[in-house]
């Protein structure tokens, strides 16, 4: 479910203060800022049509300012650590809603999936930065660095194939359930074209590795400076040659997302 998806593990990861919209199980807005109600305002900018009918879910308590912002759109269901006695008030307003509180818990180290006749018992997939090498023309910048690792937490809940769109910590356009790594990415400039995001400096994130360099190409083109992606193809070379040529950043995880 989308309350399922959006809760272990968060697409906010831990540090700042941040918002998340689900819809379908897939993260179609997410962003960090300095309070809630700026985290609220970047996520649902992220792509407002796709947020109608979804799943809320904030790091952050939901104040009254907050409240009132949200409560001018449809959702279903809104998830937070807690909220203020005058911002459940207006959120209450309107019937069918579900308002839960997030409590601290210890996430579970497994993940259960139902094949045929059997269960497939795999770790959860939490990833491990120590283990990332910078393979582009150049290292990724501190403020690259930031969104490289924002948008890989961001992209490993959306299903395969994947492409999240991140610059200063927004969410701006992502592509997901293609059935090429391409189309992934196109998708993802298309969304960010349309809701008048500057790409020039963006990031890219890829949940799974580049089979061929056009995705770093196109990227590049349309004005991404750094990318992040798990390598493992057999043309990794390709994409860490257009990278070096151009003096892109390039960071490589070694651990796929590919969610389905």
């Amino acid at each position: 479910t989308s309350m399922e998806a959006n809760t272990t593990p968060s697409p906010l990861g831990r540090a700042g203060v941040g918002f998340a919209i689900i819809k379908h199980t897939n993260v179609c807005g997410v962003a960090q800022r300095n309070s809630v109600s700026e985290a609220w305002t970047a996520a649902l900018a992220g792509d407002p049509e796709s947020a109608f009918g979804g799943v809320l879910v904030s790091n952050g308590a939901i104040d009254k300012a907050t409240a009132d912002a949200i409560n001018e759109i449809f959702f279903e269901v809104l998830l937070a650590p807690s909220f203020d006695a005058d911002a459940l008030e207006v959120l209450k307003s309107k019937k069918n809603r579900i308002l839960l509180e997030l409590k601290e818990a210890a996430l579970p180290g497994k993940q259960y999936k139902s094949i045929l006749n059997g269960t497939l018992v795999q770790d959860k997939d939490r990833g491990n930065t120590e283990k990332w090498e910078e393979a582009g023309g150049r290292p990724s910048t501190e403020a690259e660095r930031g969104d490289l690792e924002f948008a890989n937490l961001v992209c490993k809940h959306l299903k395969s194939n994947a492409i999240a769109l991140v610059k200063d910590r927004q969410l701006i356009g992502k592509g997901c359930g293609q059935t090429s790594r391409i189309d992934a990415l196109r998708q993802s400039l298309e969304k960010a074209r349309q809701f008048g995001f500057d790409l020039q400096g963006a990031v890219l994130a890829s949940d799974a590795f580049f089979p061929f360099n056009d995705c770093v190409q196109l990227g590049h083109q349309a004005g991404i400076t750094a990318f992040i992606q798990p390598g493992g193809s057999i043309r990794d070379k390709d994409s860490i040659a257009y990278c070096q040529e151009q003096g892109l950043a390039l960071v490589m995880t070694g651990q796929r997302h590919f969610r389905h």
